[in-house]
């Protein structure tokens, strides 16, 4: 770029593109500078600069080669250093939505416990609030399902354990005779949320293939503790089991007593074709790297 701030692009490089194609290579270059001189601005405004731990390490920027539409669905992403395409399409305004909710989830999780643990003398005059906490529960979906709802993904487009997820939680419930709207938030919530946070969607496969359906149909609750259990043994930070210890708390009590919603989870579960939802080659590919998990298939 000149003291004008023109883009000076190597007419070599620009030679022989068709016309649109060249057109289209500036507008990108500019682009990207505006961005950068905008993450510049916003850099120098901000109270809480962006933590090394936020910034990808070199070695895990891989260049975009080429995404396709399979025609039995899903979307293929071929990235530079991985023989076996990434199945899905990590776009990044969708991921930081759900980086959101994930944040709000584990916050809400976990401020719950530590004033549980208070307060626990006291527990038995909270029980009463367990019939506001389904009210509660119910308004906290739809809060998140409202952020996710304008990037939502077709169907055909999720890779295809999520569209196997999509379909289980698509079956009218046995105790209704229909698709209840909770029921409808919830499976897109689950969908989009997985589609797009691959370290949660590899683990959710991981344990599925751990699951038992005969025990499920038995004492669901007892089912769905032993899997968490599992999960918790696998994982290598005390960030991720103290994770799991909350949701097995909230397990543990809340579905104890919400049994429309423990119903729910138990015939999803139960519905879903473990075959369609193990890890694949290309799946455990990008499992492999990662340092804060083992997969059953490695051990």
């Amino acid at each position: 770029m000149d003291g004008n701030g023109q883009l000076q692009l190597n007419s070599e490089a620009l030679a022989g593109l068709p016309e649109d194609v060249r057109r289209s290579v500036l507008e990108y270059e500019s682009y990207k500078i505006n961005m950068g001189l905008m993450g510049q601005i916003i850099g120098q405004m901000k109270e809480i600069p962006v933590l090394p731990s936020e910034v990808p390490p070199a070695n895990d920027r891989n260049a975009l080669q080429k995404v396709e539409f399979p025609e039995e669905g899903g979307v293929l992403t071929y990235m530079e250093g991985y023989e076996l395409p990434y199945r899905g399409f990590p776009y990044f305004e969708i991921v930081e939505k759900i980086d959101v909710i994930k944040k709000i989830a584990k916050a809400s999780l976990s401020g719950l416990y530590h004033s549980l643990k208070r307060y626990s003398l006291l527990l038995v005059l909270l029980l009463p609030a367990l019939f506001v906490a389904r009210d509660l529960l119910s308004a906290g979906v739809y809060t998140f399902y409202r952020l996710i709802e304008r990037f939502k993904i077709k169907r055909e487009r999720l890779c295809r354990c999520m569209r196997e997820l999509h379909r289980a939680f698509s079956q009218p419930r046995k105790e209704s005779g229909d698709i209840t709207e909770l029921s409808v938030m919830l499976r897109d919530l689950a969908c989009n949320v997985l589609e797009f946070d691959n370290a949660y969607r590899f683990r959710c496969q991981d344990l599925v293939e751990s699951l038992d359906k005969d025990l499920l149909k038995k004492n669901p609750v007892k089912e769905l503790l032993r899997i968490m259990t599992i999960a918790q043994s696998r994982e290598q930070t005390q960030e991720i089991r103290d994770m799991w210890k909350l949701v097995k708390i909230f397990t543990s009590l809340y579905l104890r007593f919400d049994r429309k919603l423990l119903r729910m989870f138990q015939s999803v579960l139960l519905e879903i074709n473990v075959e369609q939802f193990k890890l694949t080659p290309e799946d455990k590919q990008f499992c492999v790297k990662r340092k804060d998990y083992v997969f059953g298939f490695m051990k």
